[in-house]
């Protein structure tokens, strides 16, 4: 069997059954080809004797997020579609009795996961994002003699669980580091977008690319460039930004639904912008249009931007209908989602860059934290809460929108010196040139 994978993921296929390591990490960044060579190696051990294999993530709404997929797509690219039976929720190997099944730690408790006790393998997919309590779950679960956990995950937090594992020592821990660098099969597509990230911000680079953990002190995002005001200008012209979520859903009442976000925004006679006001909430629209509305009334924003998509058209009308109720009126604008979320977010990060945006301090608009927070650990690879990003990178797509506020008035010109000053000087000066024509008269 022909096993085309990168050499640095060899090791992987060496001690994948040799009872040496207990847990296999591998850990680097995007394109290094991780995923399905490990899909890859896991098949054709599959096909070599029988084998439990369990496929997990921290959370797994439905199958499609599961590994299924590129499962089925890696036997077929090697060959061996015809030897497994995909079915909706696992699959079977014809060839020997081994079997791929797919769950969501999340969704387990110590109880609910002993079923897989059983299991051989288990593969933890983006285990960055793994909690202390799904792994110590998980650990103790897969007991069988020889079986193997295999950790795969692009490093975020130095305190994640899997990271921390992985600096351990411990004898019985394999760690690969496996980068886009390693993989020959890196794809000219993927490059581009490489070279284009390493241009704009190196240490995003960094992070999503050469598998860098990354720090507080922010990522695309840097907290240096945080500035704060005491006053605002007296002159500014105000706008507000908006992210809307859908409505929660009820079919799953354990899944955390999107944060609606609304940020207002102040614009002086240099297009400084000054955060201004903010609110956020997991909410069903009505009480989200409620707010919007309010934050319309208070603040008399010259335009409400907002994203285009499926949300905004099926609440453009009760959008409408508040704000003629309320009397809340203002110009909206809707911008079209161009590029990813993190292109999209790049405006708004040269302007914190350059000093144009400045934030209230913390302790009078305690929201400042929380929004400062999402901005320093956006990176834009998704799994996250980044709605707050959202709305900054609205702002700094509607600069074209934006009118600047009026510059102030000139100080007024200092007042002329008295008139009595200056003929007091004309009177001592001609009584000093009269003594001085009479001692030459005497001479």
């Amino acid at each position: 069997m022909r096993l085309e994978i990168p050499a640095k993921l060899v090791p992987l296929a060496q001690h994948l059954r040799s009872g040496k390591y207990r847990h296999i990490i591998i850990r680097g960044g995007r394109g290094s080809g991780k995923s399905w060579s490990i899909g890859r190696v896991l098949i054709a051990q599959a096909l070599s004797e029988p084998l439990r294999v369990l496929c997990l993530r921290e959370t797994q709404k439905s199958i499609k997020e599961s590994s299924l997929r590129l499962l089925d797509d890696q036997a077929s690219t090697m060959g061996f579609g015809a030897g497994f039976d995909v079915q909706n929720t696992q699959i079977l190997c014809t060839v020997q009795q081994s079997e791929f099944q797919f769950a969501g730690l999340r969704e387990h408790t110590a109880d609910s996961i002993k079923s897989y006790e059983g299991f051989d393998i288990a593969w933890v997919e983006e285990a960055h994002s793994v909690s202390a309590k799904s792994a110590n779950t998980l650990i103790p679960t897969l007991r069988k003699p020889g079986s193997i956990i295999i950790w795969s995950y692009n490093p975020d937090q130095e305190d994640d669980f899997v990271h921390q594992l992985a600096q351990s020592g411990r004898a019985d821990v394999l760690v690969i580091d496996c980068n886009w660098v390693d993989n020959r099969w890196f794809p000219r597509e993927l490059d581009i977008e490489r070279l284009a990230m390493l241009a704009i911000s190196p240490d995003l680079y960094d992070h999503i690319w050469n598998g860098k953990c990354r720090s507080r002190a922010g990522i695309l995002f840097k907290r240096s460039w945080v500035k704060y005001y005491d006053r605002m200008p007296a002159q500014v012209n105000r706008y507000i930004a908006s992210d809307y979520a859908g409505e929660p859903d009820a079919d799953r009442p354990d899944d955390e639904p999107d944060f609606t976000e609304h940020g207002v925004f102040s614009v002086d006679s240099d297009f400084k912008l000054y955060a201004t006001d903010w609110w956020w909430g997991q909410t069903s629209p009505d009480e989200w249009i409620s707010q919007w509305s309010r934050l319309v009334r208070v603040h008399r924003p010259n335009v409400a931007f907002e994203e285009k998509g499926v949300i905004l058209r099926s609440l453009n009308g009760a959008i409408n209908r508040r704000m003629q109720d309320d009397k809340a009126f203002v110009v909206r604008t809707g911008l079209a989602s161009a590029g990813s979320k993190l292109e999209r977010a790049y405006g708004f990060a040269a302007l914190m860059q350059q000093g144009m945006v400045l934030w209230p301090h913390p302790d009078k608009a305690p929201w400042v934290t929380r929004v400062i927070d999402q901005l320093c650990a956006f990176h834009g690879q998704g799994n996250q809460f980044d709605d707050a990003v959202d709305v900054c990178s609205l702002i700094a797509r509607g600069l074209d929108d934006v009118i600047r506020a009026q510059a102030p008035p000139p100080p007024p010109a200092p007042p002329p010196k008295p008139f009595t000053v200056a003929a007091i000087d004309w009177a001592e000066r001609q009584e000093r040139d009269a003594r001085a024509s009479n001692q030459r008269s005497s001479l």
